[in-house]
């Protein structure tokens, strides 16, 4: 049953992937989140018991998954922006001119290294890799040898540890 179960989930993929992402592209807003949500949604099938033959209209039913999908995707995305440390804001301090604005971001930056250096390595690189950088997060998953969920929580735990204590700090 497993192996019919792998088969119809491969032929699955090959007939519907190009318009699955195209609907969770929508979605969520962007070509790569769009193959992310899709690639999760086919995780999320595959990880689940063989039930192939009990599937109806398995082309809906990949398409109902998709969106299961990108809700929790939109959700991940959602929980990084509210934690996120503006870095746009820290930079922009430092070309106002203003000696003391210059002083206040070069802290800011310090501090913001500092409490980096606090974190494991790994969710330093992917914050780094992220937010500095401006890499993706499947090309941070490939460079660090772990899942895009791990780097979406390395991001997260980096996104919150910053922003609380740089918080304290003001």
């Amino acid at each position: 049953m497993n192996r019919v179960f792998n088969t119809w989930l491969g032929d699955l993929y090959r007939r519907h992937h190009r318009d699955l992402v195209r609907f969770a592209a929508r979605l969520v807003g962007d070509r790569d989140g769009g193959e992310e949500v899709v690639q999760n949604a086919y995780l999320r099938l595959a990880g689940r018991p063989a039930q192939a033959a009990v599937i109806e209209h398995p082309k809906t039913y990949a398409f109902a998954a998709t969106r299961t999908a990108a809700i929790d995707f939109t959700a991940r995305r959602h929980a990084e922006w509210l934690y996120r440390v503006d870095i746009e804001e820290i930079d922009a301090l430092a070309v106002t001119g203003d000696p003391e604005g210059a002083l206040h971001h070069r802290r800011r930056i310090i501090r913001l290294a500092v409490l980096l250096n606090e974190l494991p390595a790994a969710c330093q690189t992917a914050f780094v890799m992220n937010k500095l950088e401006g890499r993706g997060h499947r090309e941070i998953a490939g460079h660090l040898g772990v899942s895009v969920s791990m780097v979406e929580k390395h991001i997260l735990r980096a996104l919150i540890h910053c922003r609380d204590l740089m918080r304290d700090e003001a």
